[in-house]
């Protein structure tokens, strides 16, 4: 059933594949500033459509415009509103004391994690002092690994029937990153 929907959504907007990947890059986008939706369906369905190759650089475009958006439309609202206090939170305020070498270190292993909602990444970057640069760099090189993660998952679960065993190795090598991941920025916060 999930095969057949995404099959079903892929063929209508693969008629023109410019105008499709400019699309799936602005439903990205709004994904991002709405902060709460996940992009794994967006994904899968750019695989489909696109292919592997095209569909990993589509998705890859979109997620780092959609952060830099969100994060600087965050930004303008906090300063708008301003009445969150960030460095009254622990992780803002460890942050914001990094070197900007361990800040780019420290979102890049955070945007590593695939599945961990990019509007709380967003968020942390528009609480912090980290340079846009810095936000992009990470963005751009942490997406890297976790959409390889969730192509690697949306198209074996796509063609489940042909690559379930190519699927379970996929989460079992999903839940070591996760752990390593972990384990990492506990370090990282005792430093």
């Amino acid at each position: 059933m999930f095969a057949g929907d995404l099959l079903n959504i892929a063929n209508l907007i693969s008629e023109n594949s410019v105008a499709a990947a400019l699309t799936s890059i602005a439903l990205n986008v709004f994904i991002s500033v709405i902060g709460v939706i996940p992009s794994f369906f967006l994904t899968a369905t750019n695989i489909i459509v696109f292919g592997i190759h095209k569909g990993f650089l589509v998705s890859w475009l979109g997620e780092v415009t959609g952060a830099v958006i969100s994060l600087l439309l965050y930004r303008w609202g906090i300063k708008s509103f301003n009445r969150l206090k960030p460095e009254q939170v622990k992780i803002f305020r460890l942050i914001n004391q990094m070197t900007t070498a361990k800040q780019l270190y420290f979102l890049s292993l955070l945007r590593m994690a695939p599945f961990i909602p990019s509007g709380l990444i967003n968020l942390f970057g528009a609480l912090t002092t980290v340079s846009l640069i810095v936000f992009l760099l990470a963005t751009a090189l942490g997406k890297l690994p976790a959409l390889m993660i969730e192509v690697a998952l949306s198209y074996n679960l796509v063609t489940f029937d042909k690559n379930y065993i190519y699927f379970f190795i996929t989460v079992f090598i999903t839940a070591l990153l996760y752990w390593g991941l972990k384990k990492e920025i506990q370090r990282l916060e005792k430093t």
